[in-house]
């Protein structure tokens, strides 16, 4: 390759141009690796075009500056890089940032930031990472290493073969033995009993067959399982909360836990060497003791016999006293003389104190009586207007519960491994429970550094114990006659309990009348601690002050509710609202009945509704649709109806036609049933084998005249006309004769005229001549023989009537016996059995069953004509014509009629329809117009109310408004009044979602009065003053806990907070050892025991500290994400410096090479393609890349080289 050519395709490379290597060679632009000299061209690497590469796999190899891959189907998606047969580098669906990774054969990593390696290896999660044949990343920051290895849970880890990390944020780490040694055709092959699972969340297995089964469990070592927390060992002191345990084996298969350090802090483990450590400074101590108290026995042995027995009776007096004494003796805790703990079990009454005086003094009741009483008229005030709140405060109180739970969980997801302290030395391990973790199934320590379990400790402390106790009785004794007489000393001046109840301490002694000062009174700060006069004034003045911001804020606020109450009513009145008479939503305004819903958004579901753009488009649509099928006239005059597209369509059935009327006049359409009959009626009348055939035709009939075969009426009829016409001139012949004689019968009238009543005369009401004579008829004799030509009118005689009826009779006969068969094919009425004649002609043909073809049929104009071939043609052309323009259902089942207009058909003249819940009717223009009317009215409304609504709903408007999503929320801030009131017409309402109140002027919620009623109670419990189905109720005889990991296990304790623990008895406890709490909204104590409120004390002190730590958070949180991009982008940057220095490069003269690689390092992936070649001299080496990595930084580089 020249220098040209390989300038012109880093060129190309650097300027985006993409690089294909393809399995089919082009002729004019690719580079064959046998001669690539004779390959390039210009044109191909000039950075306009690809640069293709054959190959003999098929296979390919394409990288573009959107991605990379490289193999038969291999799919990357956006930043993403896919080598291997069938390897999927894409996120699931197409979407989000890409920069996924999949390398080997069927290697799927389907979602962003993904790393997949090896064959079928699924990186499924965000950012996962798979190594290992079918290893699976399927959580999202998942890491699954190994074959078959698989990580389920959110930053689950497994690592080893068949490794499982179904937990979330569990590690599995572990092979399990592989039941196959064929490790390449069956990849999931291994013994599930040595698999090692950890499925618990945040729960740890390390070793073959280590398995974890619930949360927070840690098992270390071959086959170990995970064991649940046994509970709190106490050995004395405090119980300490138990985070978690750690298993190293399994029930009958425990270990020793070998080379533990020393432990140095309470909750370190102690290995065996300390355990000696004790053992033997015990036992050093306790051989001092024996050998001293043998010395002292020796030398005082007869001194102790001696006074044995006065002794024991000054042992026995002295033993009486001390319990006396100890009993009622009140104490100071400690040498200090900073406090006195009463031990009553119910609170102790302290009689006999005078009223304080300075802020040190301890107030007696009758002061604390005097300065609550003005403040429970207050009290009461507040009570009446805070109970409304006291559901609302719960729910509030169960929300806080909850979120401390979840942050609890949240901080110590992290927290969950068991790791050695520091980077380097490795020499402790500190477990990170807050009151200590155990350790389970841990065996008899051995050597000195291991560490012990209980049963050995227990066992050294019960040796223990019983040596030392035996050792101390006698010392004891000996010091019982000096602690005698300090107790006698102490107890005269001593403040003791009045009785052995401990229920009351009388200052000058039980019956002391005179009171007696107690001084240097201490702020009390426990809730059974004494508080000082100064503490009760604070108290009573911040209270004051409390209460009296309190009612105001209460008044304002009521005022606020009563204005807004109006609003409200005012927004009801114009509200869009539920009639449930109607049973829908009534847009009636006032008096003003309907009223027009505007500015309504188009409906999508079914039940939304439509606005009047949506209707008439509908109506547009329908129209079309329906103008496109219906069946209408041709043109206005209605003359004519075209069924189908027109006159030029294809004809159209019309079908389920009633039968129409035939009577006369009727112009109703018949169906087929009807022309059926008729022409089954024409066929029967025709006679002859006449037949309707299904196309409404008529076969033709057979009839047999004269000895021959006719096939239709007419030509049957011309032969027996023919035949009779014969006969016909024979008669018409004697006719003329007859009207010849008639002529001569005429000319003899005149002479015949005077013989008017003899003669044969014109009747004229006859209209004809009458013969008759007295009224009776008479007969023409000697009536000469008529001329019986044409035209002759003379009378004929007997003799001519008798020859032509002789030759009638003849002829008659002869034509009787000549249309014998004709009569047969005559068509006549029908008859009845008794030979009357029907109203019924039946044609009947050669062939009885046969139809008979009526031909010459002439058209029929009146109603019972029959009508003719031409005339039915014409009525299926009608027919036809008319289907065509029917409106027809669509199927048989008559749900639905499709009109078949192509732009939609116009229904016209329709009458106005019933409007009712049940009618069907179709609804005309009109009444559609009337309905849009009123929508466009309604339209118009809704828009204005949207608009007031949308300004109430954004905070912009309105009583209620909140200017920015995230601001503070103001209630009548442009309005005047003093007072809210939240009343309504089913009562009281409770206001709920109330946070904690700080300021004096904040409004309080329930959880900060129960905390005062009680205390107002007079040591009640918990409880509040109202009566309805809200109040919050909250007892419990023995001990109670309040929060997440919140412990009382001392008596009649109380623990309220997320790990707050109460282990001393009577104690109310708000936080732990470390983890102290504030008590705000206490409220004056009135009994001695009560707490003071000091909330005053601290108001300024919490806003500064609370404004540091949210800036301190702030600006740490800043640095942190600054740094932690900062690390990304290095991890980045080492990822694609670690790509390109996974490019390979050729070592044969005169080869090239291009290549890929990727790279994963803390998370982030890199990748790099380049290309290089070595000169035919082998002396020069030329390279060119281009990287990227999953922080969306991308570099290039060039470089040669000259090897020598």
């Amino acid at each position: 390759m020249k220098r040209k050519q390989i300038s012109a395709l880093a060129a190309a490379m650097f300027t985006g141009a993409g690089v294909l290597i393809a399995g089919a060679a082009h002729a004019d632009n690719f580079v064959d690796r046998g001669n690539p000299d004779n390959a390039l061209s210009g044109q191909c690497i000039d950075g306009t075009n690809p640069l293709c590469v054959s190959t003999k796999s098929g296979s390919y190899v394409a990288v573009s500056t959107a991605n990379v891959t490289m193999g038969t189907n291999a799919k990357a998606g956006t930043s993403g890089i896919a080598i291997g047969d069938q390897s999927n580098a894409s996120s699931k669906g197409g979407s989000g940032s890409g920069g996924s990774i999949a390398v080997g054969v069927g290697a799927q990593a389907l979602a962003n930031s993904a790393t997949a390696i090896g064959t079928v290896a699924v990186a499924q999660g965000n950012t996962s990472l798979a190594v290992g044949r079918q290893s699976a990343a399927i959580g999202d920051f998942s890491m699954a290493v190994g074959n078959v290895a698989d990580a389920r849970g959110t930053s689950s880890i497994a690592l080893g073969h068949s490794a499982l990390a179904s937990g979330d944020r569990s590690v599995a780490i572990g092979g399990a033995n592989p039941t196959s040694s064929d490790g390449v055709s069956n990849g999931a092959a291994y013994d599930a009993a040595t698999q090692t699972r950890a499925g618990g969340t945040q729960s740890v297995a390390i070793g073959a067959g280590a398995q974890t089964n619930d949360n927070n469990q840690v098992a270390i070592g071959s086959g170990s399982v995970g064991a649940n927390n046994g509970g709190t060992p106490v050995f004395g002191g405090t119980a300490a909360p138990v985070g978690g345990a750690v298993s190293f084996g399994a029930p009958g298969n425990e270990r020793q836990l070998k080379n533990v350090a020393a432990g140095a802090a309470d909750t370190d483990a102690v290995n065996v060497q300390q355990l000696k450590n004790v053992n033997g400074t015990l036992s050093t101590s306790i051989a001092n003791v024996d050998a001293r108290v043998t010395s002292v026995g020796n030398s005082l042995s007869t001194t102790i016999s001696n006074v044995d027995q006065r002794v024991t009776s000054v042992g026995n007096s002295l033993s009486t006293s001390i319990v006396t004494a100890t009993k009622n003796v009140v104490k100071y805790t400690d040498d200090s003389h900073a406090a006195i703990a009463l031990d009553g079990s119910n609170g102790t009454t302290i009689g006999g104190v005078a009223a304080g005086v300075a802020d040190t003094d301890a107030v007696n009741v009758g002061q604390l009586k005097g300065s609550v009483a003005p403040l429970q008229t207050s009290i009461s005030t507040a009570a009446s207007n805070i109970t409304n709140l006291q559901a609302s405060v719960t729910g509030i109180n169960t929300s806080l519960s909850t979120a401390a739970t979840n942050i609890s969980n949240l901080q110590a997801a992290d927290a969950r491994n068991v790791k050695y302290d520091g980077q380097s030395g490795f020499d402790s391990v500190t477990f990170v429970g807050t009151n200590g973790t155990t350790l389970h199934n841990v065996a008899a320590g051995v050597a000195n550094t291991d560490a012990v379990n209980v049963g050995q400790l227990n066992g050294g402390l019960s040796s223990l114990s019983t040596s030392v106790t035996n050792n101390l009785s006698t010392t004891l004794g000996n010091l019982s006659t000096s602690i005698n007489s300090q107790i006698g000393n102490a107890t005269k001046n001593a403040v003791q309990y009045d009785d052995d109840a401990h229920g009351g301490v009388t200052l000058g002694g039980k019956g002391a009348q005179s009171p007696v000062g107690l001084h240097n009174v201490a702020d009390g700060m426990a809730a059974s601690d004494a508080v000082n006069v100064g503490q009760l004034g604070k108290a009573t003045d911040s209270l004051n002050q409390s209460i009296t911001t309190v009612s105001n804020n209460v008044t304002t606020l009521g005022n606020q509710v009563t204005t807004n109450t109006g609003n409200i009513a005012a927004l009801q009145q114009d509200a869009l609202q539920w009639n449930a008479s109607l049973g829908t939503y009534d847009a009636s305004h006032g008096g003003n009945g309907a009223q027009r819903i505007g500015n309504v958004a188009a409906g999508k579901n079914g039940t939304d509704a439509v606005n009047v753009d949506q209707l008439n488009s509908a109506i547009q649509n329908g129209t079309s649709q329906l103008d496109a099928l219906a069946v209408k006239y041709d043109d206005a005059s209605k003359t004519q109806v075209s069924l189908g597209a027109g006159n030029g369509g294809s004809p159209v059935r019309l079908t389920n036609v009633a039968e129409g009327n035939v009577a006369a006049g009727s112009t109703d359409a018949v169906n087929g049933a009807q022309l059926r009959r008729a022409t089954d009626g024409t066929a029967a009348a025709l006679g002859g084998g006449a037949t309707a055939n299904p196309d409404g035709s008529i076969s033709s009939p057979a009839y047999k005249v004269g000895g021959g075969s006719f096939n239709n009426v007419g030509d049957a009829l011309t032969n027996l006309d023919g035949r009779v016409g014969s006969n016909t001139t024979t008669l018409e012949n004697h006719e003329t004769r007859i009207g010849n004689a008639e002529t001569n019968i005429a000319g003899n009238t005149a002479a015949i005229a005077g013989l008017q009543q003899d003669a044969l005369q014109f009747d004229p009401k006859l209209g004809a001549y009458n013969a008759a004579r007295g009224g009776a008829p008479t007969k023409l004799t000697n009536v000469a023989d008529g001329n019986v030509a044409a035209g002759s009118t003379d009378a004929v005689n007997g003799g001519q009537l008798s020859g032509v009826k002789s030759s009638l009779e003849q002829q008659i006969t002869q034509v009787s016996s000549q249309a014998g068969e004709a009569v047969k094919n005559v068509v006549k009425y029908d008859v009845d059995a008794n030979g009357n004649r029907m109203n019924s002609v039946s044609l009947v043909g050669g062939d009885t069953n046969a139809a008979v073809v009526l031909k010459n049929v002439a058209a029929g104009t009146a109603d019972t004509d029959a009508v003719n071939v031409k005339q039915l043609k014409g009525v299926q052309s009608s027919l036809n014509q008319l289907g065509a323009l029917a409106v027809q259902y669509d199927d048989s089942s008559k749900s639905s009629i499709t009109l078949g207009g192509a732009g939609g058909t116009r229904i016209t003249n329709v009458q106005a329809g019933t409007l009712g819940a049940t009618s069907t009717d179709a609804v005309n223009g009109s009444q559609l117009y009337a309905t849009n009317q009123q929508v466009a009215k309604n339209t118009t409304d809704i828009t204005n109310l949207q608009g007031n609504v949308t300004n109430i709903a954004n905070g912009k408007a309105g009583l209620v408004q909140q200017q920015d999503p995230n601001g503070a929320i103001t209630v009548g801030k442009d309005s005047g009044g003093t007072s809210v009131n939240f009343s309504g017409t089913a009562g009281d309402r409770v206001l709920t979602g109330v946070a904690a109140g700080v300021k004096d002027n904040d409004a309080v919620n329930m959880g900060q009065f129960n905390t005062a009623l009680k205390n107002a109670a007079a040591n009640d419990q918990i409880r509040a003053a109202a009566t309805d189905a809200n109040t919050t109720w909250i007892a419990r005889a023995d001990a109670g806990s309040i929060g997440a990991t919140a412990t009382a296990t001392g008596k009649n304790a109380v623990a309220v907070g997320q790990g707050s623990v109460a282990d001393r008895d009577n104690s109310f406890s708000v936080g732990a050892k470390g983890s102290e709490r504030q008590v705000t909204n206490v409220a004056a104590g009135t009994a001695p025991t009560d707490a003071v409120n000091v909330q005053q004390l601290n108001d300024n002190l919490s806003a500064a500290s609370n404004q540091a730590k949210g800036y301190t958070d702030q600006r740490i949180g800043q640095v942190y994400n600054s740094f932690n991009d900062l690390k990304k982008d290095m991890y980045g940057g080492v990822a694609s410096a670690m790509a390109v220095a996974g490019l390979p490069q050729p070592t044969g003269a005169g080869r090239s090479m291009v290549s890929a690689a990727t790279s994963n390092y803390h998370g982030q992936q890199g990748f790099a393609a380049g290309y290089s070649y070595v000169t035919e001299s082998n002396r020069w080496v030329v390279k060119a890349s281009v990287t990227g990595n999953t922080r969306s930084d991308f570099g290039a580089v060039v470089g040669a080289g000259y090897q020598f």
